[in-house]
């Protein structure tokens, strides 16, 4: 499987420190890639470890596997998706400074046709299309915010205004146990897809967000405009993606 990935993490405008982390790789000849980015919270330094933890803990995990085909990929994500979690409830408990550490999530395994997704919190996946030069969110922030427009208690508009739209209904690292949102999806030759943290898109409206998308499949290198658009909007956090085209042989 041919691809192209455009990739950046950049701290922001205003925080000290980014304590956002991300990786990728392929492995099986390229025939499975893997995609994975966090953003993490939590005390001096802290958020930056259990960022960390997360993504080396996939990166480890995905290297070990023997048969991508005998493997069932959601099932896959909640096991290393909790184990990652108890890593860093575990490191938190260890380390004073670290305590009450965590982190989102967002994994993406492309592997035989299909997107296999798993995420807790508020970093997105999203799957552009460029034949129709459509952007679709595939992922469901886990958010206070979300869950009063999933009631019907607040509409959109409230939704994208609010003050406490980042306040997490949960996060990986915090207590023991998780549950891992779960998905898949066939995913076709010239799709596209953009993992971000919040620091990105809830600074970027969808229409440039789409915009941005149509460039990277493209073959730009818009990433560093993109993060630069975020700030201008009034971003003030950790500003995160990756990006990834699935080419033709």
């Amino acid at each position: 499987m041919k691809t192209r990935i455009h990739s950046i993490s950049d701290r922001g405008a205003y925080r000290p420190n980014n304590e956002d982390s991300f990786k990728y790789g392929e492995c099986f000849n390229g025939d499975l890639i893997w995609l994975v980015i966090a953003d993490g919270m939590g005390g001096h330094l802290a958020g930056e470890v259990a960022s960390q933890i997360l993504v080396d803990e996939i990166e480890h995990s995905i290297c070990a596997i023997d048969s991508p085909e005998s493997v069932d990929w959601l099932c896959w994500l909640e096991i290393e998706m909790n184990r990652a979690n108890n890593k860093i409830l575990l490191n938190s408990h260890k380390k004073p400074e670290q305590k009450g550490m965590g982190t989102t999530g967002v994994v993406a395994v492309i592997y035989a046709g299909y997107c296999y997704l798993g995420w807790v919190g508020d970093s997105r996946c999203y799957l552009y299309e460029a034949k129709n030069n459509h952007l679709a969110q595939l992922t469901v922030d886990h958010t206070m915010v979300q869950a009063l427009l999933d009631k019907g208690a607040i509409t959109q508009k409230e939704a994208d205004t609010s003050n406490n739209k980042n306040m997490l209904s949960k996060a990986i690292g915090i207590r023991k146990g998780v549950e891992v949102d779960v998905k898949s999806l066939p995913i076709h030759i010239s799709a596209s897809l953009l993992l971000s943290t919040d620091g990105l898109h809830d600074s970027l409206s969808s229409q440039e967000l789409s915009e941005f998308m149509q460039s990277l499949s493209a073959g730009d290198d818009v990433c560093q405009k993109m993060v630069a658009r975020a700030i201008k909007n009034g971003s003030k956090d950790n500003i995160t993606l990756v990006s990834i085209k699935l080419l033709s042989e």
